[in-house]
């Protein structure tokens, strides 16, 4: 059920977030969940064709993915919620108290930010991401870093040679990185050479490094290669397919699976952290 929105610019959102979930949507259904005529949803999805965010067919529109990078980041958290929330939860399992960790930006950081923020961890914790560093700073156990940069409005992350100017002054023990897709072939794949370049400096810079990616990332790849599959230490994913991730650990990459039961890092049994 689409969320009704009194104005314009709330109601296209509505109606892009429709199309992000279902991948398909009619004007019938739209008109009628949002109670506004077949007209103006028609003129609704003329202006999003026109900003490349959905394709208009007969009776409705498709959803016309941008670059990962390019989605809004209150579209991004609307997608694989669960999982992402999942994979949070069980990177915690490999960070240790006192650790300095480094992260990108994005909706599975963000999540694992949360989960941080909510073990009370004594943490120094640097990100690229402004919403992370924001929820990161509630806790008064995590000392949090923002690295400075440009900030991509869509996404809230800075980048840029500032943010790693100041990221080559942290000696991390983890670098917990997600991205735009991640593949045996390809590796760890951004859209844009900023965040491509930063990601790769994460992974010099930390002692090891995670990559968080839901099922989702792991088939599909984007137009620049950060970092070689075989130079991941852990990938933590919510794919279950052996066919998918026996790939990645013939290349030797440890391959971590966050399922349905996966428990808070104080009630599961822990794993081994990283060192």
């Amino acid at each position: 059920m689409v969320q009704k929105a009194r104005n314009p610019a709330g109601r296209r959102l509505a109606i892009q977030r429709q199309v992000l979930l279902d991948g398909t949507v009619t004007v019938e259904t739209l008109a009628r969940d949002l109670d506004v005529s077949v007209a103006t949803i028609r003129r609704d999805l003329t202006s999003l064709e026109e900003e490349g965010l959905v394709r208009r067919t007969h009776g409705g529109a498709v959803f016309h993915p941008p670059r990962g990078a390019d989605q809004a980041m209150e579209l991004r958290e609307q997608i694989d919620p669960e999982a992402k929330a999942r994979i949070a939860r069980t990177a915690l399992q490999f960070i240790e108290p006192d650790q300095t960790i480094v992260m990108n930006d994005g909706s599975t950081v963000l999540a694992l930010a949360r989960e941080l923020v909510a073990a009370r961890m004594p943490l120094t914790a640097v990100t690229v991401g402004v919403n992370v560093a924001v929820t990161l700073s509630e806790s008064p156990t995590i000392a949090a870093f923002l690295l400075g940069g440009a900030v991509r409005h869509r996404t809230l992350g800075t980048s840029g040679p500032f943010a790693e100017a100041m990221l080559n002054s942290f000696n991390p023990d983890i670098a917990l990185i997600a991205a735009e897709g991640f593949g045996v072939g390809e590796g760890l794949t951004y859209s844009y050479e900023a965040d491509s370049s930063l990601a790769r400096l994460m992974h010099t810079r930390a002692s090891a490094t995670i990559v968080l990616a839901t099922a989702r990332k792991l088939l599909q790849r984007d137009r620049i290669t950060a970092i070689a599959a075989r130079d991941i230490d852990i990938l933590i994913t919510d794919c279950s397919q052996r066919s998918v991730l026996e790939p990645f650990e013939k290349i030797g990459v440890r391959v971590v699976t966050a399922s349905a039961a996966t428990m808070p890092a104080d009630e599961a049994s822990q794993d081994e952290p990283v060192r």
